[in-house]
């Protein structure tokens, strides 16, 4: 699941994801800091992290003297008094009260501390708090009003020790890995299989990798969309016309980068699911995202308590028995904690599996939250779905460092994404800052 909300439990958040972008170009009335563009976690799906404030399809007033510059007012917007309603454009306030913006502005001190200063980045700005960094951009029309105003996704401040302490409190249960050149910095439950959501997708890749090195499949390949193959999203091929031409370089490329639910289920057929079995035999037989969904819905419970109960062979025959069960709604799963089916690896053998699939592309789309031009080149992966949050990260820097980050995180209940990223985020850029 990239960064879906049940409906991606193979990606973006982000499986998939949670790549960095830059403020949207339409309203958002309602909004969180580090909510998501997935990759699956974005490709969630994962897992891009925005805070938009965007007031869209504007028409202008007539050009007038511009008052102030955008640097002076955020910076009057972030004092304690703020800005008055008649510094903000019509348009803006119509989709967000002032009263608003001023809860959110208070949100980020009471999280973060006080704002020590601005610094310029660009046409952008980034806050200092005393324990973050906030990325943010504000635009003004010609009456030197607000029109637009973005805040980024934390980054969380500290050590990597201090960071990893913040993962390590999370409730339920989380797994840290932190590699330096072949040296574990962290690992904390790193041998502990947890639920990872998308991140799984992996092992589907290696399968496939390991196939075009034998000569039994090779990424021109091409193959028509077979409609059995289609899953609910995360996703694009799911409403793609049946017998598409693809070639299995695409069907990877979205598998990875967007977390395709379909393009994944594809390549699990074409490799055959014993082949995916032999790089992950904890997960034999390892379902498709499809069979995955079925379990999950609410009319199939007895099924699904049979299959967390039983052996591989019982798990055979289970999927023999729904395989031609139809594609359930996306109604029909449930919205609580199901992780009694899922995909579980260690955070060492997802940093194992970014190893052997780090020279393909399809790696090397979605960064995640890793910030691209730090790092000479990456590798991303995440999952998400109710209660499982996983980021897998592989960098390399300019002197040809190379860092493995992995983090896994599984509760009972919901889980608030941000309390993951932000940490996260901040080793990524410690490692960064030693090369």
């Amino acid at each position: 699941m990239a960064n879906g909300r049940g409906l991606e439990p193979f990606h973006s958040r982000s499986d998939d994801s949670a790549a960095a972008a830059g403020p949207p170009s339409s309203v958002s009335p309602s909004w969180e800091e580090g909510s998501k563009v997935e990759a699956s976690m974005r490709p969630l799906h994962g897992l891009t992290t925005v805070i938009a404030l965007t007031a869209a399809l504007l028409t202008l007033a007539p050009a007038q003297a511009q008052t102030m510059t955008p640097q002076a007012t955020l910076e009057l917007l972030m004092t304690p008094k703020g800005l008055p309603a008649d510094r903000f454009s019509p348009s803006f306030l119509a989709q967000l009260p002032v009263t608003q913006v001023q809860g959110v502005v208070a949100g980020l001190v009471a999280k973060h501390g006080p704002l020590q200063r601005f610094d310029p980045t660009g046409d952008s700005f980034t806050l200092r708090f005393a324990r973050a960094n906030v990325p943010a951009s504000i635009t003004l029309d010609r009456d030197g009003r607000i029109i637009g105003l973005w805040f980024g996704a934390a980054e969380t401040l500290g050590s990597i020790a201090d960071l990893a302490g913040e993962i390590q409190a999370l409730p339920g249960r989380t797994a840290l890995l932190v590699v330096s050149d072949g040296k574990d910095i962290v690992a904390d439950a790193a041998d502990q299989p947890l639920a990872v959501g998308s991140a799984a997708k992996l092992a589907v890749l290696v399968a496939i990798q390991d196939a075009v090195k034998q000569g039994k499949l090779r990424w021109d390949q091409v193959v028509p969309l077979d409609p059995a193959w289609k899953s609910l999203p995360s996703g694009q091929l799911q409403d793609w016309p049946d017998g598409t031409p693809l070639t299995l370089a695409t069907l990877a490329n979205l598998m990875i980068s967007i977390s395709d639910n379909t393009a994944t289920d594809a390549l699990i057929r074409i490799a055959g699911r014993e082949a995916v079995d032999a790089i992950s035999p904890a997960n034999a037989p390892f379902l498709t995202t499809r069979e995955l969904f079925t379990l999950k819905t609410t009319a199939n419970a007895p099924m699904r308590a049979e299959w967390a109960a039983g052996d591989t062979g019982t798990r055979r025959a289970l999927l023999e028995q729904m395989a031609n069960e139809p594609l359930p709604p996306a109604a029909a799963i449930r919205s609580d904690v199901t992780h009694e089916v899922e995909w579980f690896f260690t955070a060492r053998e997802l940093c194992r599996l970014l190893d052997q699939t780090a020279a393909l592309p399809s790696v090397a789309i979605n960064p995640g939250l890793a910030d691209a031009k730090a790092w000479k080149s990456f590798a991303y992966k995440g999952g998400s779905e109710i209660g499982v949050l996983n980021l897998s990260t592989r960098v390399v820097g300019r002197d040809g460092g190379v860092h493995c980050v992995v983090a896994s995180w599984n509760d009972d209940a919901a889980l608030d994404d941000e309390r993951l990223f932000a940490p996260y985020r901040g080793i990524l850029n410690r490692l960064a800052e030693r090369e």
